[in-house]
């Protein structure tokens, strides 16, 4: 029979502490090691992002001439016609024969102006085949696609000017090797208000909108597509928090013009 002495036992009792104290510390590292490398990575990830959310914290002025200039674009701001750079040799013959909208300057594209986040953005438009054939798949890589090329209108929904809903969709962040030009365009969503106000160019016309509502929803929510058959409404939608795909994020306004 063994006899356990004090002695032994003492030292059985501090191996057995030191051993769950290692294991601890070695969780502890573990933990704090494999945090450091998630936040470099994110940061690393969603940099242009970020980047340009801390420049207009850092540098709101940048934001608020980018805000003037676009304001004076869209005709929100009245001036001069000696203020105005030239666009077309004649433009009073033009005007007319293209019926442009009425502000100084009129993109000839479809696109979507922000004044207050400085951004003016390419309006890609989506065929409605694979919506129709319910093709997720392709729907998705096909959205995934025009992302590339500016702010996506959702196939589907209505076109400005019509009843329902515009639906336009936009990365907040994606990952930094994609060759798109606007993978972070809607970075700054999250800054627009109730009652700001954004613009549509379509086919040559404008279309302003004030924003009614701002409000997140989960990734299955598909209510927020929903066309009434009353109303004019358009609908931006990005990611948030920046960075990730928890939720979306919903700016939802009404046409007044």
């Amino acid at each position: 029979m063994h006899i356990a002495y004090p002695s032994e036992t003492g030292r059985g009792v501090m191996l057995q502490k030191s051993s769950l104290g290692d294991k601890l510390w070695q969780f502890i590292r573990f933990t704090v090691v494999t945090g450091m490398i998630f936040i470099v990575s994110f940061l690393i990830i969603n940099f242009t992002a970020y980047k340009q959310i801390v420049a207009d914290w850092v540098n709101p002025g940048a934001r608020a001439q980018a805000e003037t200039v676009l304001k004076t674009s869209t005709g929100d701001v009245q001036v001069s016609a000696k203020d105005l750079l030239p666009v077309l040799l004649d433009k009073r013959q033009i005007r007319p024969e293209f019926a442009w909208v009425d502000a100084p300057i009129a993109p000839t594209d479809d696109r979507v102006v922000i004044p207050k986040l400085g951004k003016s953005i390419p309006l890609v438009h989506m065929a409605t085949g694979n919506l129709e054939g319910e093709d997720w798949s392709a729907l998705e890589k096909q959205i995934q696609g025009g992302l590339q090329k500016g702010v996506v209108h959702y196939p589907g929904t209505a076109v400005p000017g019509q009843f329902g809903n515009v639906f336009i969709t936009g990365h907040s962040s994606y990952y930094p090797w994609d060759p798109g030009q606007f993978k972070d365009v809607f970075a700054m969503l999250g800054r627009l208000n109730v009652g700001d106000k954004f613009y549509v160019y379509y086919g040559q016309k404008k279309y302003s909108y004030a924003i009614y509502k701002k409000f997140e929803v989960q990734p299955n929510n598909v209510s927020v597509l929903e066309q009434p058959k009353d109303r004019r409404i358009a609908t931006l939608m990005t990611c948030t928090p920046v960075g990730t795909t928890l939720r979306r994020m919903i700016i939802q306004a009404e046409q007044v013009s």
